[in-house]
Formats: C-alpha cells, sequence, structure tokens
C-alpha cells in the first residue's frame, strides 16, 4: 500500500512539471512568434518664415512730465494790499501788462517826503555853488552840499521806483497758470502774485541710466528724439546733454524742446524716446521666433537646426538676421517644440 501510495505521488509531481514546462514552452512560442511593435513618434509640425527687408531703430523709452522752458513766479517787490487784481488762470498776457496793483499810498508819501528833500537839497548846493564862484563859500562846503544833495537824488529815485513797484507787471509773454491772490489780499515778497509759463516752448527732462551715456554721446549727430502722451506724439530737438553723471541716482540729464507744443499742455505725463543707432534696408525677422535664451531654429532639408548667435543690432520688435541666413527658413510656430537634429513637418500657412 506504501508503495502504491508513492508512486502515485510521484505520477503528480511528474504531470505537475510536465504542465509547468508546457506553459513556459507556450509563452514562449507565443512571444517569440509575435510581430515586433515599434514606436514611431510623430513629426513635430512647425511653420517657417523668411527674413523681410526692414529698418532697426535702437533707443530707450524713458518717463517723464512734461514743463514749460519759462516759467515765472512773479514775486512783488513792495508789500501792501493789493487794490486791483486783473488776472485768472488760463489768461493770456503780454510782457510788462499789468498784473495787479498795490496800494501805492504809502509810497506816494514816501516820494512826495523824498522829492521835498531833494529840492531843498538842490536849492542849497546851487546857492552854495554860486557862493563858492564868489570866494565867500569854501571847496569843502560845497563838496558837502553837493553829497547831500546827491544823497537826496538817490532816496528820491528810490522813492519814485517802490512808487513804480506798486504796479506788477509781467515779466514775459506768457499764460497765467497760478493765479493765487484776490483783491484785498496782503502782497508780500514771500508769495507770487501769479505765475506765468510760455506754452509754446514746451520741454521735458529725461534722466538717462548712465550705461547710455557712451552710446549717446558718440552719436550726437544722429540721435533722434520724440514725446509722446495721451496719443499724441511729437518730434523734439535736443537742448542739452548733461556733461556728468550724477553719483546719487547714477543718471544724466537730457533736455529736448518739443516741436509740437500745442499737442501737449504743462504736467502731463510723457514717455521720451530717444534713438541713439538705427540701421536701413537690413534683413530683420521679429522676436518672437527667439527662444527664452536667444537662439533660434532654422529647417534646412525638413531637419531643424539649432543657431546662437548676438545680433548686431535689435529692438523690442525686431532683430537684424545672422550674416549667411538672410535666404534661410526659420521655425515660427513650433520653435519651443523641437530639437536640435529633429525632422518637422513644415505646415502651409
Amino acid at each position: 500500500m506504501k508503495k502504491k501510495s508513492r508512486f502515485k505521488r510521484l505520477i503528480k509531481y511528474i504531470i505537475f512539471i510536465l504542465l509547468i514546462a508546457g506553459t513556459v514552452y507556450g509563452l514562449n512560442y507565443f512571444f517569440e512568434s509575435r510581430e515586433a511593435v515599434t514606436y514611431t513618434p510623430p513629426i513635430t509640425p512647425v511653420t517657417v518664415i523668411k527674413a523681410t527687408q526692414g529698418n532697426i531703430d535702437k533707443g530707450i523709452k524713458l518717463s517723464t512730465h512734461i514743463e514749460a522752458d519759462s516759467m515765472i513766479p512773479v514775486v512783488p517787490f513792495v508789500s501792501g494790499t493789493i487794490e486791483e487784481y486783473n488776472i485768472k488762470d488760463s489768461q493770456k498776457v503780454e510782457k510788462d501788462e499789468i498784473l495787479a496793483v498795490i496800494d501805492r499810498d504809502a509810497y506816494y508819501q514816501q516820494m512826495l517826503q523824498a522829492k521835498a528833500g531833494y529840492l531843498a537839497y538842490e536849492s542849497a548846493y546851487k546857492r552854495v555853488k554860486e557862493l563858492n564862484s564868489l570866494g565867500a563859500a569854501t571847496d569843502q562846503d560845497l563838496d558837502t552840499v553837493t553829497a547831500q544833495r546827491d544823497a537826496a537824488k538817490a532816496q528820491l529815485e528810490l522813492a519814485n521806483l517802490q512808487l513804480s513797484y506798486t504796479e506788477v507787471k509781467a515779466p514775459i509773454a506768457g499764460t497765467i497758470i497760478k493765479a493765487p491772490q484776490a483783491v484785498g489780499d496782503i502782497a508780500s515778497n514771500q508769495a507770487p502774485i501769479a505765475v506765468i509759463a510760455d506754452l509754446d516752448n514746451l520741454v521735458v527732462n529725461v534722466s538717462v541710466p548712465e550705461k547710455y551715456y557712451r552710446a549717446i554721446n558718440s552719436n550726437i549727430e544722429n540721435l533722434r528724439f520724440s514725446v509722446s502722451s495721451n496719443n499724441s506724439t511729437s518730434s523734439a530737438t535736443l537742448i542739452s546733454i548733461a556733461p556728468f553723471i550724477d553719483p546719487t541716482t547714477k543718471t544724466f540729464n537730457i533736455k529736448l524742446k518739443i516741436d509740437e507744443p500745442s499737442l501737449f499742455t504743462i504736467g502731463m505725463y510723457a514717455k521720451a524716446e530717444i534713438i541713439y543707432e538705427s540701421k536701413n534696408d537690413i534683413k530683420v525677422l521679429p522676436q518672437s521666433i527667439r527662444k527664452s535664451d536667444g537662439s533660434l531654429y532654422i529647417v534646412e532639408n525638413e531637419v531643424a537646426k539649432h543657431i546662437t548667435f548676438v545680433p548686431e543690432i535689435e529692438n523690442d520688435s525686431f532683430f537684424q538676421v545672422p550674416l549667411g541666413y538672410e535666404d534661410a527658413f526659420f521655425i515660427d510656430e513650433g520653435h519651443n517644440d523641437v530639437l536640435d537634429g529633429e525632422k518637422v513637418n513644415i505646415k502651409e500657412m
């Protein structure tokens, strides 16, 4: 019985081993007989462009504000109550036009007093001069009375000048941009009667970073300027370039005169553009086709080729095509999805 039981177990083991061997063989046959499947990645679709003929201006745009070249606070030279005030904001005035009149009574009385003193000394001078010619008065007497007469004359001239200052006049022709006083106010040299600006001569002062100093000063003859604000743009003319760098701000000042001042007004926020280098009639491409590191791709025989370079001239919108690639096809759409040497599919535009 024991031998028969052992034989049965042996038969089971043999059958189990045969089943495993058959399974392994079957799986091996299955995988070996299968047709191999390989993965072929899709070809990246791209669009290409060619360089076009164009111009590139290299420059900077900086924030500034509109100013008047002449903006003068009119301060009275004498103090007193304002009796007449003939101006208002935005009023145009001519040179020497009377803006305000200050109470003149005290200054008029001062003038009369100085006049009386002068006339008295003038009369004394004439008498002493006549006596001196007759030998009845010394030269010293004549010198003394002459000095007294001249001092009285100077006092009279000063009194007349102060009396004239009671009429506050415009020092220049222009436009009243501030009229802060009124009849009855006390005028003094501590506060202006008005502020006058020449709106026909508007300027901007531009603070330019020091890194542009050499580029701008080495191309003064070719510099171009414009000023824009509120969708209005005017060309501008160079007035001056500061000959030094401000050590606190690391900037230097450029002053420009606006060629069309009627488009602007004082105080407007503005952008001043300074063009310091230009190239015309060259092959250009848009900056949008470049990668973040500045490189780009061309297509040769349907294969992408990676190019690195430094443009001879560029601005925010365009760059000059590298030498030798004037007729190349540059990848536009898809330039961030390809690799060097990868086959590409050029889409129709």
